[in-house]
C-alpha cells in the first residue's frame, strides 16, 4: 500500500523548489505535492499533505484510499511520511536534484523535514535561494582564478 509506481511529472517552481505529480498502487489517479531541497542542510522539506492532483479527479479517476474529490487525500496523509519518504527515495526526482544543484546522487540526503507552515516554508525557500546564489558565485569566482 502506497507504493509509488509513477511520476508522472516532475516540475520546477522555484530554486529546488519541486511540484511532484505521482500515481500510487498502480491506480490512475494522480497525487501531488511539493519539495524543497535544503542545499546547506540536506534535507528535504515537505508538508503533511497528500494532494489529488485536480487535472486528475476532474478526469473521472477516483481515490481508493478515500473516495472522495476533495483536494487532499486525508487517508494517504496519515502515513505522508512513508509516501514522502518513497518519493525523495526516487531516483527520478533524485537525478533533478543533481542537476539543479551539481551535487551526484549519492551525495543527495533522503531526511525529510516537515513544515505545515506556509510562511516558514517560503523563508526557508529564500534562505535556501541566497545560498544557492552563494555557492554559484563562489564557484563562478573560483573558476575565473
Amino acid at each position: 500500500m502506497y507504493e509509488i509506481s509513477n511520476i508522472i511529472t516532475l516540475k520546477k517552481m522555484d530554486y529546488c523548489v519541486w511540484n511532484v505529480v505521482f500515481q500510487m498502487d498502480g491506480e490512475p489517479l494522480n497525487y501531488s505535492t511539493d519539495f524543497l531541497y535544503l542545499i546547506k542542510e540536506k534535507k528535504w522539506v515537505c508538508n503533511s499533505l497528500i494532494t489529488h492532483e485536480l487535472t486528475s479527479l476532474m478526469q473521472g479517476n477516483q481515490c481508493i484510499y478515500c473516495g472522495e474529490d476533495k483536494i487532499a487525500c486525508f487517508i494517504a496523509s496519515r502515513d505522508y511520511q512513508l509516501i514522502k519518504q518513497n518519493l525523495v527515495n526516487n531516483t527520478d526526482l533524485q537525478k533533478e536534484v543533481e542537476k539543479e544543484i551539481n551535487l551526484s546522487v549519492e551525495q543527495i540526503s533522503t531526511e525529510i523535514i516537515v513544515i505545515n507552515d506556509k510562511a516558514k516554508w517560503e523563508k526557508i525557500a529564500e534562505d535556501n535561494r541566497f545560498y544557492g546564489n552563494i555557492l554559484r558565485i563562489k564557484k563562478k569566482n573560483e573558476n575565473v582564478d
